[in-house]
C-alpha cells in the first residue's frame, strides 16, 4: 500500500514539476529517448500483459457482500479501464517513441494538443483516485478478518485482484503522465 500512495505522490509531482518549468528542445528530446527505452523495458512490457490480463477478469470478479472489498473490486475496474482507454489515445505516440527511440516528428500531434491537455487533467484526477484507492485497502483488509470462513477466500482473490490493479495502475498512471507531460511541452516547444 506504501508503494501505490508513493506512486500516487510521484504522479502529482511530476504533473507540477513539469508545470514549474520550462525545458528546452534538447531536454526534452533527451527525455523521449530516455521514455523510448523505458516503453522498451521487460518491466513495463510486463506490466502492460499484467493489466490485460487484470482487465480480463475484472468483470468475473464475484461479489463477496462485502461493501469495502466490492466497492474497492469496482473502483479497481475503473482504474483499469480508464489505464486502457489513455493507452489507447497515446497508442500512435508511444509506438513512435519505441520504434524511433525517441526521435519523434512533433508536427504530426500538434493539431491534438486540447486533448493532450484534457488527458494531463485526466490522468492527475486519475493519480488522486489511485491514492484513495490504495488508501481504502487497509480498511477493506479489516473487514475482510471480520468474515466467516467460508466467506473469506472469494473475498481475499477479490482484494488481492483490487490490490494487484490499483498498483499496476498507479505505475502506468505515472508513465502516462510523463509521457503526456512530455508531448505537451514538447508540443508548446515546437510553437
Amino acid at each position: 500500500m506504501k508503494k501505490i500512495l508513493i506512486c500516487a505522490m510521484l504522479i502529482l509531482a511530476t504533473v507540477f514539476s513539469a508545470n514549474a518549468q520550462q525545458k528546452t528542445s534538447e531536454e526534452l528530446q533527451a527525455e523521449r529517448e530516455q521514455l523510448a527505452e523505458e516503453l522498451k523495458s521487460e518491466k513495463v512490457v510486463k506490466r502492460l500483459q499484467e493489466i490485460a490480463e487484470l482487465t480480463k477478469q475484472s468483470g468475473s470478479i464475484q461479489k463477496t457482500g462485502l461493501e469495502s472489498v466490492d466497492g474497492l473490486a469496482e473502483l479497481s475496474g475503473g482504474f483499469l479501464n480508464t489505464v486502457n482507454s489513455t493507452n489507447g489515445l497515446l497508442e500512435q505516440f508511444r509506438n513512435d517513441l519505441t520504434t524511433s527511440d525517441g526521435k519523434v516528428e512533433i508536427a504530426n500531434y500538434i493539431d491534438k494538443l486540447s486533448e493532450y491537455v484534457q488527458l494531463s487533467a485526466t490522468l492527475i484526477q486519475g493519480a488522486k483516485d489511485v491514492k484513495e484507492g490504495g488508501e481504502r485497502i487497509a480498511s477493506a483488509k479489516d473487514d475482510l478478518k471480520k468474515l466467516s470462513p467460508l466467506k473469506v477466500k472469494p473475498a481475499t482473490n477479490s482484494l488481492n485482484f483490487s490490490t494487484n490493479a490499483i498498483k499496476q495502475s498507479a505505475d502506468e498512471i505515472e508513465m502516462q503522465t510523463r509521457i503526456v507531460n512530455n508531448l505537451i511541452e514538447s508540443i508548446n516547444a515546437s510553437k
